[in-house]
């Protein structure tokens, strides 16, 4: 399609006279003159290993003996064997970061987007579909090709197509790279009836004014009475010209220079200049009359990538073949062998009766299908024609079939194997082998055809190379992607995007540039990342065993490494109480740091739980201290209280004493009561100011000693107070002591 092209496509080119097309016309003519015998060659291989592996003779003559032509297809079982190990293994695109503008962040970031355009064009089957023909017959392609997002959208992707017929692609016969990436000129035809053609290009000549245009020009390759070829011509255009460099470090080229004066204005001058090529991809849609389309392609290699399977020079000539070339013989033998034992057997004659004559007389039908009937019993008489007793009738034993052909086939079996390379796992060494003895063995066997899978990682590294070359062009505006992380899981980014902000050229700063950098790609094969998740939870297990307490340090990534339902969960609860799990991969903050940052903190966290609880500790023993000394004091306030309640005791006692003993002497000598009532008045109010005293000394003592006293020695000194309050009411109001 035309409008998968970077810049503008031309849509009505009416020139007949056209160079381009007669270019095409004879890069056609050149490339299948090149590449005939490899062709012929790989379209039988193509046959062999869809099933049509009897030459047309042998098969003839044996279909007009009525004879079986049988057809044990193994090779197709081994090429499958193959394929579908590249399957479980694919080769994955990482790209690298290769000068100062890029970063591990942003070499992941276009990496993600690697994987995007992977995802999103589902390469595997444009990978898996050339790799197939690449085993079956030497070589498959598959292409790269960008196209709109919507009809209504300015945005483009970056998509990856399979070629499902690799006949249809003339390839460069002047490339010699394993991957293709020096071809500069690549031709992919397809051949329409022309009442589709019209359908598509209406007004566009269909083949009906052709004219031949140079000797051998026959139409053909072209045009036929119903059908007509249309070609995507891709070509290489150089353009001589001057590489200037600035004296600012940049290189442009001299048609690409700014004006005198604007550098005069910046201060940059040219340094030196060179002579260099300046390299374009061009591309028009082509019949043999005119071209229909035309464009320039974004890129600077011929989108169109080949895998190569097995490659040797022969007499100055690339040949070019699969695994069916080299294993045709000895599939023919195995079949030739299996289909005459399978004759023998079945045209070897039946097990014959063997009777005396006249014994079958009046069960001459039933004898005559008994190879041919199962009949519940046969009937046979016991006497001969003349009537002498006779034996009962016995089978002859039926004839084997012949020893010869069954060891033949059997050593085919064996001849087949080598020749591919791959042997029944039942015929390795049996016994108790370690698990490593036997990932050697399978090693050893995988390694036989290894070479088929690295000619493919060689050609999706080219395909990595190309979509870094597209990524600038394509993704050159800031937009929303979607990126993939090596675990499958997708993550909207925003690229190229603006910051508002200006670096010291004046220049805008943006956020995840794609724009900007050299990259290179770095293939990483092997298992998948399913299979090496497996592979970690099982050492993760072992190591744990060994040490438990990496529970603590690594359980988050033990827990997601597993299978089993509600792991992530697991795993994501793990990671919210361990700091060392909380590392933001977007911060450009290295990994490392955030993960020694991350343990500084736990420390500093653990040291001041340390602190507060020393302060706790100090703070109990303070209080304990506190309660000591304050129980003292209480023991010494309630000893002083007990002392002035035992002093005013015995006062209240000694005076009472007294005072009885007055009374009994007034009484006995008739003396003045007057002055005794004075005395003792003046008694007790000596007593009261004494006790009054002790009292506010002791709360004095207490305020400064002691916070407020308790509720109970409060109540105690109430109930004293009350107590001397009786006392004094109990005195008889004449001052007479009450006895």
């Amino acid at each position: 399609m035309a409008d998968t092209y970077y810049e503008e496509v031309n849509y009505d080119n009416g020139n007949d006279n056209d160079t381009r097309i007669s270019d095409a016309i004879d890069f056609l003519r050149q490339a299948a003159e090149s590449d005939t015998t490899n062709r012929a060659e790989a379209l039988d291989d193509v046959k062999f290993a869809a099933g049509d592996q009897w030459p047309v003779e042998i098969q003839n003559s044996r279909n007009l003996e009525a004879r079986p032509c049988l057809t044990i297809n193994k090779l197709d079982a081994y090429c499958r064997q193959i394929t579908n190990q590249q399957r479980q293994q694919r080769p994955r695109i990482k790209a690298q970061g290769m000068n100062n503008q890029t970063d591990a962040k942003l070499a992941e970031l276009v990496t993600g987007i690697c994987r995007h355009v992977e995802v999103n064009s589902n390469a595997d089957h444009a990978y898996d579909t050339a790799f197939d023909f690449a085993v079956r017959m030497g070589w498959g392609y598959f292409r790269v090709t960008t196209d709109y997002v919507r009809p209504d959208s300015f945005d483009q992707e970056i998509y990856i197509k399979p070629i499902e017929n690799p006949f249809t692609v003339y390839f460069d016969p002047n490339s010699t790279a394993p991957d293709g990436s020096d071809a500069e000129k690549c031709l992919v035809t397809v051949v329409l009836s022309k009442e589709n053609f019209r359908k598509m290009y209406p007004g566009r000549d269909d083949g009906g004014s052709f004219v031949a245009r140079g000797t051998g020009d026959a139409n053909i390759e072209w045009v036929t009475k119903h059908d007509i070829r249309i070609a995507e011509y891709f070509y290489t255009e150089l353009v001589p010209t001057n590489l200037v460099l600035l004296s600012d470090g940049t290189s442009v080229y001299e048609d690409q220079l700014p004006d005198a004066d604007l550098m005069d204005m910046a201060g940059i001058y040219e340094v030196s200049r060179r002579r260099t090529l300046k390299k374009a991809i061009k591309w028009c849609k082509v019949t043999a009359m005119e071209v229909l389309e035309e464009g320039t392609w974004a890129g600077k290699y011929i989108p169109i990538i080949p895998v190569y399977g097995q490659q040797c020079i022969v007499d100055n000539k690339r040949k070019k073949f699969g695994l069916i070339r080299m294993a045709k013989d000895a599939q023919r033998m195995y079949n030739f062998w299996q289909t005459s034992m399978t004759e023998s057997v079945a045209l070897a004659p039946r097990a014959k009766w063997i009777m005396a004559e006249g014994q079958d007389e009046g069960h001459e039908t039933e004898w005559a299908n008994a190879n041919n009937t199962s009949y519940a019993y046969l009937r046979y008489k016991q006497t001969d024609i003349n009537g002498q007793p006779a034996p009962p009738p016995i089978r002859q034993a039926p004839e084997q079939p012949p020893a010869a052909i069954m060891a033949a086939a059997q050593s085919i079996t064996a001849d087949l194997q080598a020749v591919v390379g791959i042997f029944d796992p039942s015929q390795l060494p049996q016994g108790n082998i370690s698990g490593k003895a036997l990932q050697g063995q399978q090693g050893q066997v995988d390694m036989t055809n290894f070479h088929y899978y690295d000619n493919l990682t060689r050609s999706i590294a080219y395909c990595g190379r190309q979509i870094l070359d597209l990524i600038p062009k394509i993704y050159n505006a800031e937009r929303v992607m979607r990126i993939v992380g090596d675990d499958g899981k997708p993550e909207l980014v925003t690229v190229n995007q603006r910051t508002g902000q200006k670096d010291e050229n004046g220049i805008e700063i943006l956020l995840n540039d794609v724009t900007v950098g050299e990259y290179d790609i770095v293939m990483d094969t092997g298992p998948g990342y399913n299979t090496k998740r497996q592979e970690a939870a099982d050492s993760m297990m072992t190591l744990l065993a060994a040490d438990p307490g990496l529970m603590q340090q690594a359980g988050d990534l033990i827990f997601r490494n597993m299978d089993f339902p509600g792991a992530e969960i697991i795993a994501d609860r793990l990671a919210a109480v361990n700091p060392l799990a909380q590392i933001d991969e977007k911060s450009p903050i290295p990994p490392q740091v955030q993960m020694q940052l991350a343990a500084s903190q736990q420390q500093m966290q653990q040291m001041a739980q340390q602190i507060q609880q020393l302060q706790m500790m100090i703070k109990n023993r303070q209080d304990v201290e506190q309660v000591r000394q304050t129980g003292e004091d209480r023991r010494a306030v309630l000893a002083a209280e007990v002392k002035l309640h035992d002093q005013n005791t015995r006062s209240i006692t000694s005076q009472n004493k007294t005072e009885i003993d007055s009374l009994m002497k007034l009484i006995l000598g008739h003396m003045d009561t007057a002055r005794l009532e004075a005395e003792i008045a003046a008694r007790n109010q000596d007593q009261g100011a004494r006790m009054d005293r002790a009292e506010r000394s002791i709360e004095d003592n207490m305020q400064t000693m002691l916070p407020p006293l308790p509720e109970q020695i409060q109540q105690m000194q109430q109930q004293m107070q009350q107590q001397g309050q009786m006392q004094q009411e109990q005195m008889p109001q004449d001052g007479m002591p009450m006895q």
